[in-house]
C-alpha cells in the first residue's frame, strides 16, 4: 500500500502532545508541579492559623484550592506552547512537504523531497490509532506519522495496519478517546 500526504505542525503537535502523555517522567512532573505549590499555599494557611490570622489563612487555602484546580488548563498551554516551538524549530524543513509511505509486510519506504527511507518491519515497536493519526511507533524512538484527515482510504489504512501488527506479533492500540489533557 502506497500513501502520499502532506504533515503540518498540527500533525507533528498532535504526535509529541501524545508522546508526552505516555511518558512516565512528564506525568510525575506534572503531578509534582500541581501539589508542590497547593501543598505550599496550605502549609502557609496552616501557619497564619496558628498565628490566629484567619483572614490571611483563608486566602492561602483558597489560593491553595485554586491552583491545584486551575494549574492543569496552564500545564497543558505550556506543553503545547513548548512543543509548537520545538516543532517550529526542528520539523520546519518538513511541515507542508508531500511524503510517500509504501507499507508492506517487509518494512516501510518512506519518501519526500529528496530523502528516502527503507524501514525494516521488525523494528516497529506499536502502532497507535488516535482520532487524528496513524502512527507507527518504532524501537528507535521514532514514529511514522500518518494523519487520517489527509488520506483518502482510512479504513483500508486501518486494516492494513492491523494485518501489519498482527503479522509482527505487536500491539494495534486504538485509543478513540485520546485528547490531550
Amino acid at each position: 500500500m502506497t500513501l502520499q500526504y502532506t504533515l503540518d505542525e498540527n500533525d507533528f503537535l498532535t504526535h509529541q502532545l501524545y508522546i508526552a502523555s505516555k511518558s512516565e517522567r512528564i506525568r510525575k512532573i506534572r503531578k509534582r508541579g500541581r501539589l508542590v505549590l497547593s501543598i505550599a499555599y496550605a502549609v502557609m494557611a496552616l501557619l497564619f492559623y496558628f498565628q490566629g490570622k484567619s483572614s490571611l489563612m483563608i486566602i492561602f487555602l483558597i489560593l491553595a484550592l485554586c491552583w491545584f484546580i486551575i494549574n492543569p488548563f496552564f500545564e497543558r498551554k505550556k506543553y503545547v506552547r513548548h512543543y509548537k516551538k520545538f516543532i517550529a524549530e526542528c520539523y520546519k524543513t518538513r511541515i507542508g512537504r508531500m511524503a510517500t509511505l509504501t507499507i508492506n509486510n517487509e518494512g516501510f519506504v518512506t519518501k519526500d523531497e529528496g530523502v528516502e527511507s527503507k524501514i525494516i518491519a521488525t523494528e516497529t515497536e506499536e502502532i497507535v490509532e488516535i482520532p487524528s493519526l496513524f502512527l507507527i511507533r518504532l524501537k528507535s524512538g521514532q514514529s511514522l506519522i500518518i494523519p487520517k484527515n489527509k488520506i483518502s482510504n482510512v479504513d483500508e489504512v486501518k486494516e492494513t495496519l492491523i494485518n501489519l501488527a498482527s503479522f509482527l506479533k505487536i500491539s494495534y492500540n486504538v485509543e478513540d478517546n485520546w485528547k490531550w489533557s
